[in-house]
């Protein structure tokens, strides 16, 4: 069986001359996994995953293919960081479609989908409104619905605490589409409260 994440011999750096570490860790489908790290180190692994940063060696591979050398719109991967990151400026609906702007996906598709999305996730008297008129479960919910509008095989979670993530577990196959396998989940964390129940963990180890 192929594992939908593979992290083969991954060798991160934090910025600014933070840990560097080396994590190894494969997700089937439709399952959760963690990396069980501190803030600084799980936002540096979670952003290699992402596309958003190179590592210094290792492999990142996706249902079977290596994207290590591939951007973050070829990966397959839906990124949630820390806090959600949302644009301020956006409103609920345009945050969630902005994940659709440089993906190669057919439009009508897309478009059904994220309508989808909204209603499982329970958006749709949200969308007028600007990230901060929200509480921090229904910003983590827009941060989902945006990472899941381009039909990920993956999702990166960065959720260095607990907050805003009650339920989470409840809340994913929410947006997987019915008529597919199921979409995976790492989640880098050392919070008790997100790591509770996923009991694929794995630490990095310290690379000297």
């Amino acid at each position: 069986m192929i594992e939908a994440l593979r992290l083969h011999q991954l060798i991160v750096a934090a910025p600014a001359r933070g840990p560097v570490v080396r994590v190894s860790v494969q997700v089937p489908t439709a399952s959760f996994g963690a990396v069980e790290a501190p803030a600084r180190t799980g936002r540096a692994v979670s952003r290699v995953v992402a596309g958003l940063a190179t590592p210094r060696s290792g492999q990142v591979w996706v249902g079977g293919r290596d994207v290590t050398q591939l951007p973050p719109a070829r990966r397959q991967i839906g990124y949630v960081p820390a806090g959600g990151a949302l644009l301020p400026h956006l409103t609920v609906r345009r945050n969630i479609e902005y994940g659709l702007r440089r993906r190669e996906l057919v439009h009508d598709v897309s478009r059904d989908w994220v309508e989808t999305v909204i209603e499982r996730l329970e958006l749709r008297a949200t969308l007028d409104l600007r990230p901060h008129h929200l509480s921090e479960a229904q910003r983590l919910r827009v941060a989902l619905a945006r990472a899941a509008a381009c039909l990920p095989e993956v999702l990166m979670l960065d959720l260095p605490t607990q907050a805003g993530a009650e339920g989470l577990s409840d809340l994913v196959p929410l947006v997987s589409p019915r008529d597919a396998p199921g979409v995976s989940v790492l989640v880098c964390s050392a919070d008790p409260g997100v790591l509770d129940g996923i009991p694929l963990r794995v630490r990095p180890e310290a690379v000297t």
